[in-house]
């Protein structure tokens, strides 16, 4: 069984160049020119209970492997250091802006149908958002979705509705109607009557709620960024482009 533990990792604490804290020369050049791991040796050092290693790939946190894998059909990331001495499990939050670097999905996965969308659809910078529209979170949220999407015209957020709170029948009803007036409406707590459901099975709030099980999307409003990175919970706007501006920025480079 994998362990539980929360390890708060302070990034600012950690050398600037971890590739050079052992005493072979190797700090001039790239981690990986001295360090590797594979998903053969990676499952080997993990805790009884992991069935198997997706991939290993360089932390954005210097010095660490993140592992991705399964265990018991359920998703897991983990930390291995380069010594390959020390295990770290549970979240990793980006002090700057608070992005769980801990948890991704693989963007490919990822697709529009029975979204609707704050933005131009044809926005560079696309953000999806889970959402409820009975959490008051969530509600808080979308106001401030607007106002980025004002301020920003590369960037769209795609609203995908799952019924965690609502019940299935009103996000099926906002879903079909694909209308931004009736997802603000419901944002502020009005009945959504929808004629369109009658022709319309919702199959999209299915595939949404599969989406939320296999990535461990348990709770609202959850934000999946370009790179594939979670943020969870309200933020303001100008916390949303203080994290989209990376994005933003390589769009403006290609201009």
């Amino acid at each position: 069984m994998l362990y539980r533990f929360v390890v708060f990792l302070f990034v600012c604490l950690l050398p600037v160049s971890v590739c050079s804290f052992g005493g072979d020369g190797c700090g001039s050049g790239e981690c990986t020119d001295c360090h590797s791991l594979s998903t053969e040796v990676a499952l080997k050092l993990l805790p009884p209970g992991a069935d198997s290693v997706d991939s290993v790939k360089l932390s954005d946190v210097g010095g660490l492997w993140e592992v991705r894998g399964h265990a018991k059909g359920q998703l897991f990331t983990l930390y291995i250091d380069f010594s390959k001495k020390y295990l770290i499990a549970g979240k990793v939050l980006r002090l700057r802006d608070g992005v769980d670097l801990s948890r991704s999905v693989d963007v490919n996965e990822l697709n529009s149908a029975g979204a609707i969308v704050i933005g131009d659809a044809q926005a560079s910078v696309k953000v999806f958002v889970f959402t409820d529209v009975k959490c008051s979170h969530c509600q808080k949220l979308h106001g401030e979705l607007h106002k980025v999407v004002k301020q920003n015209p590369d960037v769209a957020f795609y609203i995908k509705l799952v019924p965690f709170i609502s019940d299935r029948e009103t996000v099926k009803s906002i879903v079909c109607s694909a209308s931004n007036d009736v997802l603000d409406a419901a944002m502020t707590g009005k009945v959504v009557k929808n004629d369109a459901v009658s022709v319309c099975d919702g199959t999209a709030v299915d595939e949404t709620l599969a989406f939320a099980k296999r990535w461990n999307i348990r709770s609202t409003p959850t934000l999946i960024l370009p790179d594939g990175h979670m943020v969870l919970g309200n933020r303001s706007a100008t916390q949303l482009e203080e994290m989209l501006a990376p994005f933003i920025a390589k769009v403006d480079g290609k201009k």
